[in-house]
């Protein structure tokens, strides 16, 4: 059903630079993608899932460089580590008693 619009549709119009509209549709032409609309919508979704993969990159750069994250880290790994040998031991086969 063209022009409808379903619940988890929002309809909005945008403005495309000149020529832009062209080279849409010649993309859809050419089986770049199934309309004018999917290939917006896929560009948009790119752009986003990029944008927030930076934004959690840059949190986990941040978090290197801070250095009460980093002593906590460590204190964490050294509570766990009797608990990740047990463990290794008993993946291996071994008595964790020992």
């Amino acid at each position: 059903m063209s022009g409808t619009v379903t619940p988890d549709r929002v309809r909005t119009t945008i403005d495309l630079p000149a020529g832009m509209r062209e080279r849409i549709q010649t993309a859809v032409e050419r089986g770049r993608a199934r309309s004018q609309n999917a290939l917006i919508v896929q560009a948009v979704e790119k752009f986003l899932h990029d944008s927030e993969r930076a934004w959690i990159d840059a949190q986990f750069a941040a978090m290197a460089e801070d250095e009460d994250y980093q002593t906590l880290l460590l204190t964490i790994a050294e509570e766990f580590d009797p608990l990740d040998r047990e463990t290794w031991r008993m993946s291996e086969g071994e008595d964790a008693a020992l």
